[in-house]
C-alpha cells in the first residue's frame, strides 16, 4: 500500500501538480532495474546506445552529472515530457515503468553499480552454468572480456548476447555430408578447411570437401541467460566476473 501511495504522488508530481514533498524512486528492487532494462532497450537504445554510452543523437547514460535530469525527479519530467528544443521527446510510459527505467539508468553509473553482487557466489554459479567450457578456448577468456567491458555491458552480453556481436565471434554453420551440423565461431579458414570453436569449446577442424553447404550467421553462439538468472543470481555473477578484473568498474 505504501509503495502504490508513494508512486501515485511521484506521478502527480511529474505531470505538474505541486508537491512539498521531495520525492525519491520507490521502485528500486533488483526486479526493476531488470524491468527497466528491458524497457531501455525497446525504447531508449536507439539513441542512447544499448549500453547507454550514447548513439544518434543521445548522450552518454553511464556518466553524470545529467543537464536536465539533475535529480529523479527530474529525470521522471524528462523521461515523460522530453526535453523542449532538443532531440529527447517524452514517452507515454506508466509511472511505475518510468521510474524502473531511471533505476536501470542509475545502474549504468559504474559508481553505482561497483560492489553489488556477491562474488564468491557469483564464482559458483558461473561454475554451474558451464562458462569455462567455452570461454577455455571457443569463446573469448573470461578475465579479458571483464578488462574489456564495462558492468553494464557484461550485463548485455548474459541477457541479451545477440544485442553487439563483433564479427570475430558471428556463428558459423555447416552442413556436412552425412546430414551432421556443426556450429561455433569460425577461428580460422583457408582454400581447403575451416577450423571451428564449436559451442562445447571443442576446436574442430573440417575437410571443405566433407561440407554440404556453410553460412556466417552475425550472431553470437553464446545462449542468452535471461529468465534463467534471478536479479541476485545476475548481481553475483557480474561480481565475480568485476572480481577478475581486479573489482575495478
Amino acid at each position: 500500500m505504501f509503495r502504490a501511495i508513494v508512486f501515485l504522488l511521484a506521478a502527480g508530481t511529474a505531470c505538474g501538480q505541486h508537491s512539498s514533498l521531495k520525492l525519491s524512486n520507490p521502485f528500486q528492487t533488483p526486479e526493476d532495474r531488470a524491468a527497466g532494462a528491458i524497457v531501455f532497450r525497446g525504447q531508449c537504445a536507439s539513441c542512447h546506445g544499448v549500453d547507454g554510452k550514447g548513439g544518434h543523437g543521445g548522450p552518454d547514460l553511464t556518466r553524470g552529472p545529467f543537464k536536465h535530469a539533475v535529480s529523479e525527479e527530474a529525470m521522471f519530467r524528462v523521461i515523460s515530457k522530453g526535453v523542449p528544443g532538443t532531440a529527447m521527446p517524452g514517452f507515454k510510459l506508466d509511472g511505475a515503468r518510468t521510474w524502473q527505467v531511471i533505476t536501470y539508468i542509475a545502474s549504468l553509473g559504474a559508481g553505482a553499480a561497483a560492489g553489488r553482487g556477491d562474488a564468491e557466489r557469483g564464482a559458483k554459479l558461473t561454475a554451474g552454468l558451464r562458462c569455462a567450457g567455452c570461454h577455455d578456448g571457443a569463446a573469448p577468456d573470461l578475465a579479458r572480456t571483464a578488462e574489456r567491458l564495462s558492468r553494464s555491458e557484461l550485463r548485455l552480453a548474459l541477457m541479451d548476447p545477440g544485442a553487439e556481436v563483433a564479427p570475430e565471434y558471428w556463428l558459423w554453420r555447416g552442413k556436412l555430408h552425412d546430414a551432421s551440423l556443426v556450429e561455433g565461431r569460425r577461428l580460422n579458414e583457408d582454400t581447403f578447411s575451416v577450423q571451428v570453436a564449436e559451442r562445447s569449446g571443442r576446436l574442430r577442424t573440417i575437410d571443405k570437401r566433407d561440407l554440404a553447404e556453410a553460412s556466417i550467421e552475425p550472431r553470437s553462439s553464446m545462449p542468452s541467460f535471461a529468465g534463467k538468472l534471478s536479479a541476485r543470481d545476475l548481481d553475483d555473477v557480474l561480481a565475480y566476473l568485476e572480481s577478475l578484473r581486479g573489482g575495478r568498474p
